[in-house]
Formats: structure tokens, sequence, C-alpha cells
């Protein structure tokens, strides 16, 4: 396997914390991860990936390794600091890997007239950008912006152990696949003073995605951009058919489903590797 270089970036005063892999002269792969966990989860993914292709991979702010935003969190803020880490690692042409917060943080940046026409294309691994997409499960977050004081007892669960337990085993094909370290891991952060509290402000905040979705989109049109959705299929926060939708803008769109769930690396690791490979050499050869 690849050595994976660890380091932390000074960006805006913060510590961002980044995982690479793989020869930086080749074409780059940035993993975005998702809520609530950080770049770890992506280690057997950025083990196959570096054999071939840059793989870097970013801590938002708050997240893992990297320091947490000063300020409330928002959206708006974790897309503007790894806009700036991706500049700050001397990045041009890219691919981006998005998955469930990867999706938001990410189609922000490719709004940014310096990212525009550099991210090349697209892996989008349960990250929505549909309305289509939203499963059962975003319920208990569209009912607590609709009555904060009502539901705020589900959210405060979601930030424990038991909630970030069950979001990693989320439609897993199997539970025994799930490696329980990782949500032990993740939780380690969101027990850090202040870290659940902040956590539930990135969430509060995600209501502001969904009237997004329209730019995205129209982004994802004119662009047209290599695109992989591959998904897993048994997510109940985001459904199949936001994958499928992908191909309303770009009709050549892969879409793959898998037989996993949420964090469908854990149990489909090789061939979300194999299909991210034929994207890439589609996009660079």
């Amino acid at each position: 396997m690849p050595a994976i270089r660890h380091r932390t970036i000074d960006i805006d005063g913060l510590n961002v914390f980044v995982r690479d892999a793989g020869d930086p002269t080749k074409a780059t792969v940035v993993l975005l991860p998702g809520y609530p966990s950080s770049t770890r989860a992506y280690v057997r993914l950025i083990d196959r990936l570096a054999h071939h292709w840059h793989t870097v991979a970013i801590d938002y702010p708050g997240f893992g390794l990297s320091d947490p935003l000063p300020e409330s969190p928002t959206f708006d803020r974790l897309a503007e600091i790894t806009g700036e880490t991706i500049d700050a690692l001397g990045i041009g042409d890219y691919a981006i890997y998005m998955f469930d917060f990867g999706s938001p943080v990410g189609f922000r940046i490719a709004l940014n007239p310096d990212h525009d026409q550099r991210i090349r294309g697209i892996i989008t691994q349960n990250g929505n950008a549909y309305t289509d997409g939203f499963g059962p499960r975003v319920a208990a977050l569209s009912d607590w912006w609709a009555n904060r004081a009502a539901g705020q007892a589900t959210i405060d669960g979601f930030v424990s152990l038991p909630g970030t337990q069950m979001q990693w085993q989320a439609g897993a094909r199997n539970p025994e696949h799930i490696d329980p370290e990782q949500a032990l891991a993740d939780q380690r952060v969101l027990d850090l003073p202040g870290r659940a509290d902040y956590m539930k402000a990135l969430l509060w905040d995600y209501q502001n995605n969904p009237p997004q979705y329209p730019k995205w989109q129209a982004w994802l049109r004119k662009r047209r951009p290599e695109l992989l959705a591959i998904w897993g299929k048994n997510d109940p926060f985001f459904a199949a058919p936001g994958a499928e939708a992908f191909r309303d803008d770009v009709p050549d769109a892969t879409v793959i489903l898998l037989d996993t769930g949420h964090f469908a690396l854990e149990e489909e690791a090789d061939t979300i590797t194999e299909h991210i490979d034929e994207l890439m050499k589609k996009t660079f050869a």
C-alpha cells in the first residue's frame, strides 16, 4: 500500500488536517467526508486509489483533526476553508468525491469561479443534490427545522454515541461489516467541549442546502463533468432516487446502486474503487 502523508495546513488561522497519498504529478481526486466523520473513514479508499492517482482527503473545520471555526459553523464557511485548502495544496484540475456533507460542501466549491472549471469529474456517493433523494430518516431533521423545541431531543440523540453508531450501520447489508471503531473515533470528536453544539449548528444550517439545489443542478447542466453516482441503495438518509436524478442534468452519468447503506465504503470499497478508476481514466486520459 502507498504511504499516506499526514499534514496540517494553516488556513485563515485554522489548522486543517489533510491526508494525501500517491504521486502528486498524477491526476488528483479530492475526498470530502460526511457527517459526523473525517478523513479516517477514507483510509481504505486512499490505499486503493493511490496506486494510480494522487489522492487527497480533507477534514472540514471541526471534523476529525481540524480546528473548529471560531464562529457558528455554516456550509458556506466549510466550503470556503476546504476550497482554500485545495488551493494551498497546489492542486490544479481535479475530480471530487462527495459523500453526505461532501455534497453541499463540494457543490459550493464548484460554484466558486476559482474552481468552476477545475472540477473535471464528480463521484457522488450518497451525496444528495435533489429533493428526490431525501429518505425517511431526513424527516427527523425536517421536523426539527419546523419546530426546534419539539425536535430537540431527537437531535440531541443524533450526536450521542448511539446516534453515531446508527448512522454508520444505517442500511448496511451486514452490520458486522461495519468497523465499530469508526463510530467510536467520530464520537471522541463529538464529545470534545462544545463540539456537539457545533455539529448541531451545522445540522440546523443544513436546511439552507435544498434551496441551493437548482444552482448546483444548473452547474451540472452547464459544465457536464464526468459523473459517477455510486450509492448504497439501502441508505435511509439519502435514497436511491437521488442517485438516478443526476441523469436529469448529466444524461450520460453512470449510476450504480449497491446493496449496502449510508457508509457504503465499509462493504463495497473494491467496487467503488473500480468505478472511480474508470471515471478518472475517462476524465484525465
